[in-house]
């Protein structure tokens, strides 16, 4: 299965997607709309759940500078870096094979523009994940932006102390939680 990037200067290029069925796509129209939301000129970016890396090469597509993605799985590791090869964009990229709990303190105290997390659907990994970004909310810049996708049907309750939930979209049945730091932190 090939994935397309659907905006930017990789419009229409072709990428793969991971060999595995239990690996769920953002889809295009999705993508599109992330994109015409935010602008990623010069954008640093942080994704978890990465997959393919499909996000991060759109974002790339659309100006971003740097992206480091983040994922568990060696299939998906091996996908992304094809992926960058085929692009020609592996200066652009740092990979991270990971789990998404223990990956801030492998970041560097790196911070980021954007933080894209793309989740596994209903399987409770938002009350987390939500924890964790809040917890390292120094990561992202005091401008930047936290996206996250998520079932529409998965609830969450999380106390945020240093992050504030700006806007949820609605896609169908994907919900985006679009989250910044307070104005304070």
């Amino acid at each position: 299965m090939n994935l397309k990037i659907e905006t930017g200067k990789f419009k229409n290029r072709r990428i793969e997607a991971v060999n595995d069925p239990k690996t769920r796509y953002t889809t295009s129209i999705l993508r599109q709309a992330v994109m015409n939301i935010f602008d990623f000129s010069g954008a640093n970016l942080l994704e978890l759940f990465a997959g393919s890396g499909v996000f991060s090469f759109e974002a790339l597509s659309n100006g971003a500078i740097k992206s480091v993605l983040v994922d568990i799985s060696s299939k998906s590791i091996n996908c992304i870096l094809k992926n960058a090869k085929t692009l020609g964009v592996l200066e652009a990229i740092k990979v991270i094979k990971s789990d998404y709990r223990k990956v801030f303190s492998k970041l560097d105290s790196q911070q980021f523009d954007f933080i894209f997390a793309d989740p596994p659907f209903d399987l409770g990994y938002i009350d987390e994940l939500l924890k964790l970004l809040d917890k390292n909310y120094s990561i992202l810049k005091k401008n930047g932006y936290i996206i996250i996708e998520k079932s529409k049907n998965e609830r969450y309750n999380v106390d945020l102390k240093h992050l504030i939930l700006n806007e949820i979209r609605d896609y169908s049945d994907t919900e985006l939680l679009i989250l910044q730091r307070k104005q304070e932190e």
